[in-house]
Formats: structure tokens, sequence, C-alpha cells
């Protein structure tokens, strides 16, 4: 970054505070059916942490009762790079870019945040085979949060995390 003369001052380098990591089930019926399960168990998995469930909604209509829910996993400073790193070398470099979605929103001066869409769960079923990962349908959703950053050097350091805006 500094040879492209982006950057003046040591201090204005972008840094990822915090990623956020979600799926949003839509419509879902039963909590006893191990899609439901699965998706906790892929954060585990591949991520080591704990995902959580927010957001939880019901609809009653017809005689059926149907959820929204938003399971959900928040990764600090620590895990952000090793992440960020398995994201870009193990699962982007497989899928094309119709299969991920791009969003890059300048909040404040400050902070931008960046909205990756993951639309094809088939890449992470060929890292590990295992039976719950298969039942995987919907699209994982990562949220990053840089502080202290341009939208023009938070484009740079996207691309060289292979991430393709």
């Amino acid at each position: 970054m500094h040879k492209l003369n982006l950057f003046k001052n040591n201090f204005a380098l972008p840094s990822i505070e915090k990623a956020v990591l979600f799926f949003f089930l839509k419509d879902f019926d039963d909590f006893n059916d191990p899609k439901f399960y699965n998706y906790f168990y892929f954060f585990k998995f591949f991520f080591g942490k704990k995902a959580f469930f927010l957001g939880y909604k019901s609809l009653f209509d017809l005689g059926k009762t149907t959820y929204n829910i938003k399971v959900q996993c928040f990764l600090s400073k620590k895990d952000i790079f090793n992440s960020i790193l398995f994201l870009s070398n193990d699962v982007f470099t497989f899928l094309d870019s119709l299969y991920i979605d791009t969003k890059v929103t300048e909040v404040t001066r400050s902070l931008i945040v960046v909205l990756l869409k993951i639309k094809d769960m088939n890449v992470f079923v060929e890292k590990k085979t295992n039976v719950g990962l298969f039942y995987l349908k919907d699209p994982l959703n990562i949220q990053l949060f840089f502080f202290g950053t341009k939208a023009l050097s938070t484009k740079f350091l996207l691309q060289c995390f292979k991430i393709f805006l």
C-alpha cells in the first residue's frame, strides 16, 4: 500500500475490527430438524466459534407455524485474520463471481462495512464431507467492519485478500 502511495501516514492503514458471519433462515418449520442444528455445527467446525440465534420471529398461518431466525457468529480482532485467510484461500478461489455478492457501504468517514454473501454452500461440502453439511441451503453472509480507512484503501485491501468487488 505504501508502494502505491495510498497512505502518507502509517496510522491510516485500514484495520478490520470485527466480523459478523450469519445465516438468515426464513420460513423454518421445525426446531427438531437436523438442518437447524447444522448451521451451528458449521460455525464450530470451520471457524471454531460458537453460534447464537437472534431475531427470533414466529408466524402462525393456516394452522402452520413458521419461524424466521438469524444464526450468527461474531469474530473479534484475533480471529478475523485466520478466518479471512481460510475464506480467501480455500473458498473464494473455487467460487465464480456469480456465487459471491459484495456490497460496500460507507457508514461514516472512518467506518466502512463490507457485506459478502456466499450463495453456493457446496464449496464447504467439498472441504469436509460430514453428513450435517449437506443440509446447508441458505447463503452465508459475512459483514466486515473496517475502521480508519477510505473507500479506496478498503477496496485495495479486499483485492489483496482475493475478494473482488
